[in-house]
């Protein structure tokens, strides 16, 4: 019986919604063959827009905004996983699921010494592709955990990632989406907490 280790990197893209660029995403939706009219409407949308900070006592002053979704627009999440979507890649043993700015990448090998490695490799692949448009990930929101059932009887792997100069060491409960996961997939500890 082939008795794969299983390790998962969980990643938040750093500022997401705020870091869209306009000609970037219009010209994603070009390339990919969208409507002219659905190109000049994204364009229009996020193109000639302002805000203002208002704090007591502070002058009304609006700045211009170059790059970002309005937040509270439902078209601003879709725009944004189209702005994101070269992100996405296939893995051999692994997944990829990812839910608006919160990735996760999967993936299992013989050991988790090896997990690691190929997390790294991803990871960089991740880094170069969201260099293009500018999308990065926030380091105060990456976890790592190395997944175990009730009869794995090997010790708990204590095997870090290194990331952009950055230590991050296994978790035994890292939060993704609001939710607890815990190695042992059981339920209880998150509906506790």
């Amino acid at each position: 019986m082939d008795k794969r280790k299983v390790s998962t990197l969980f990643l938040d893209i750093k500022g997401g919604f705020d870091n869209v660029n306009p000609s970037s995403l219009c010209g994603m939706l070009s390339a990919k063959g969208v409507s002219l009219y659905l190109v000049f409407w994204t364009r229009s949308f996020l193109t000639g827009r302002s805000c203002c900070l208002l704090f007591q006592g502070s002058p009304k002053v609006f700045a211009p905004v170059s790059v970002g979704t309005p937040q509270g627009f439902p078209v601003s999440p879709l725009l944004f996983v189209i702005y994101v979507l070269r992100l996405q890649m296939e893995i051999p043993y692994g997944l990829t699921p990812s839910y608006v700015d919160d990735f996760a990448l999967t993936v299992s090998s013989r050991s988790y010494r090896h997990n690691i490695q190929l997390l790294q490799r991803r990871y960089a692949i991740l880094k170069a592709r969201g260099s293009g448009p500018g999308v990065g990930f926030s380091g105060s929101q990456t976890e790592l955990i190395h997944w175990r059932t009730s009869r794995d009887r090997d010790p708990h792997s204590t095997a870090p990632i290194h990331l952009d100069g950055s230590v991050f060491r296994p978790r035994s409960e890292p939060r993704w989406l609001g939710l607890l996961f815990i190695f042992s997939l059981a339920t209880t500890p998150h509906f506790t907490k």
